[in-house]
């Protein structure tokens, strides 16, 4: 400011002198004067170059939530999209914001999450960022102090409307023929209902199999209520249950209806036989089918010659459990009993009915140091050696090509014996546990019951593993995902996972092929609209179904996160009297003005 004021006082004062002292034209010489006060000053300021600080503003990046939640029932996209639009201006750029970014466009949302925090960290290196949002946006809690700084959110919030969501559907996934499919449904509820009950109706293949009314949870809230289907409602095979609930005032029909894959199975994936029954038994059937709901029998010989099912406590021929023997993927047995075909997979608990006779009593406690083997990244993390002691080991001569998943040692002292073993021969996996009172874990519960169900779980499902193996690699999929969600394909195989996945899909009135190429952690993913869809996987071969929903979490209301606005800093920058242009048009015009007035007098 300083500069100005002298630029313009020494102009003045050339002028003046020259037009009132030297050429003393009177009146006329004012109006010369003022423009040649008018160049000279814009000529020093441009000759001493004067400086001034200036805040430097940059066009803002607009980030537009663009999940399914602005189209849901009080969504306001319209008004988001227009506001977005009007904080970017001209200068500034608008992206859609979802899992990831997109390039904007108006067409309606269709994103089944709303993930910011990548985004920030991709945008705010360019400048100012906005995002507007209905403020349901999932992963803020974590977001770092300086993404925040450098955002300001604009909240477009949807108005609250009467909803009933149907949130949650838990249902059998593998049953037996004569089963009950039990399902546990979760209700939510929002807004002034009219009414306190609810319909809920299951489907499949368009087949009513049950309609009953429940209790709504009073709004907003959430409950869950449990429903079964009864045995023999649906056929061997792969079914589609679509469960939908149906109430008055429902304003959002679109989370109404939920879908899930239920497989009924001629044979039990799993078959455990006891005999005779005991502690360790009992323990090991509860936790089985606590582990795999479904798909899972369990038979015990009381007496010679007598069967029952415990589950039901109801006593079946010995021709039932010797054919779910035959027929299961893996055998438990414990005791003496063996089945009469060998299965592909087997689980050996000796106990008291075997070998027990030559146990070894005492107090045997597992050590904590898990032995390298095929079960050692299931067995990893728990700590083995602060459990209840066992109270048995049995003798192991050692077996060719078999391995040692845990070992044992009598009061803590002395050598390792090892109480889990297992071999895997011309394609059949076999399990051994050498020792007794593994119950003991379960039944204390707490950490040591967990130590139990992992141990459970990982022989499992390494044993169930046989016949994925046997193709030479195995794919598994989603079975059930949201509207705008994936479909994740994850390579479980033996071998080393291919880069590309070629998946045939067949859904309802197409089929086409996809190329997937997998990621470090041996996933690919497949976006795929509301259906139900057969998929077929190469190099593995394995095939299955997935169901993509019409339901989307985004469609009833969510938790909305506070709108904080960032500090108003912009970067200040230096500017010289060189780069503003219009010092340079003063000037330029001021001197063409004066030179034609003189010329117009006659003025050299």
């Amino acid at each position: 400011m300083l500069w100005v004021i002298v630029a313009i006082l020494a102009g003045a004062a050339a002028a003046i002198y020259v037009y009132a002292v030297r050429e003393r034209l009177g009146a006329a010489a004012v109006g010369l004067a003022m423009l040649r006060t008018a160049a000279l000053a814009a000529l020093l300021l441009l000759l001493v170059n004067a400086a001034r600080t200036r805040w430097l503003e940059r066009a803002p990046t607009v980030l537009l939530d663009a999940s399914l939640s602005l189209q849901a029932a009080g969504g306001q996209w319209t008004r988001a999209r227009d506001t977005a639009r009007s904080l970017a201006g001209r200068a500034g750029t608008v992206l859609r914001l979802a899992e990831g970014l997109a390039p904007f466009d108006t067409t309606e949302p269709d994103a089944g999450r709303s993930l910011v925090a990548s985004a920030l960290r991709a945008v705010t290196v360019r400048g100012p960022v906005v995002v507007v949002t209905d403020g349901e946006l999932e992963d803020v809690a974590g977001l770092p102090d300086d993404l925040r700084e450098a955002t300001t959110v604009v909240l477009v919030p949807r108005d609250t409307v009467p909803d009933v969501a149907l949130t949650e559907v838990v249902a059998d996934r593998l049953v037996t023929p004569g089963d009950t499919v039990h399902l546990t449904i979760e209700l939510a509820t929002w807004g002034a209902l009219p009414d306190t009950m609810a319909g809920v109706e299951v489907r499949a293949a368009g087949r009513q199999l049950l309609q009953t009314r429940v209790p709504l949870p009073p709004a907003p809230g959430r409950g869950r209520r449990a429903l079964a289907l009864p045995p023999g409602a649906l056929r061997p095979g792969t079914h589609v249950l679509e469960v939908q609930v149906t109430a008055a005032g429902d304003r959002e029909p679109r989370d109404d209806v939920r879908m899930r894959l239920v497989t009924v199975s001629a044979t039990p994936t799993i078959v455990l036989v006891a005999s005779p029954p005991d502690w360790e038994s009992r323990f090991l059937a509860r936790e089985l089918q606590s582990i795999i709901p479904a798909g899972v029998r369990a038979y015990a010989e009381p007496v010679p010659g007598r069967w029952l099912d415990m589950t039901t406590q109801r006593v079946v021929p010995a021709a039932r459990v010797t054919g779910a023997a035959g027929a299961a993927t893996l055998v438990i047995v414990r005791g003496a009993w063996r089945p009469p075909v060998g299965p592909r997979a087997r689980w050996d608990w000796p106990g008291d009915g075997g070998a027990g006779r030559d146990a070894v009593m005492g107090d045997w406690y597992v050590t904590g140091q898990v032995p390298g083997s095929p079960l050692a990244a299931g067995l990893s993390g728990f700590e083995w050696d602060s459990l209840p002691p066992l109270t048995s080991v049995l003798p192991w001569g050692g077996t060719p090509n078999a391995w040692v998943a845990l070992a044992a040692r009598a009061g803590r002292r002395g050598a390792d014996r090892p109480v889990l073993v297992g071999t895997d021969s011309g394609g059949v996996r076999v399990l051994t546990t050498m020792a007794d009172g593994w119950w003991r874990w379960a039944h204390r519960g707490g950490a040591a019951r967990e130590a139990y169900r992992g141990l459970v779980a990982a022989g499992a499902d390494w044993l169930l593993g046989a016949a994925g193996r046997a193709r030479g690699g195995r794919v598994v999929a989603s079975d059930v995902v949201p509207r705008g969600v994936p479909v994740s394909f994850a390579w479980r195989g033996d071998k080393e996972a291919p880069a590309v996945l070629r998946v045939d899909v067949e859904g309802a009135d197409s089929t086409f092929a996809r190329a997937l190429p997998l990621d470090p952690a041996g996933i690919a993913e497949l976006r795929l609209p509301p259906g139900t869809y057969r998929w077929r996987v190469r190099p593995a071969d394995a095939t299955g179904w997935t169901v993509v929903e019409s339901y989307s979490s985004e469609f009833h209301p969510g938790p909305v996160v506070a709108a904080w606005q960032a500090a108003a800093v912009a970067p200040r920058g230096v500017v010289g009297a060189r780069e503003v242009w219009w010092i340079f048009a003063v000037a330029l015009v001021a001197l063409l003005a004066e030179w034609a007035w003189r010329t117009r007098r006659g003025l050299p």
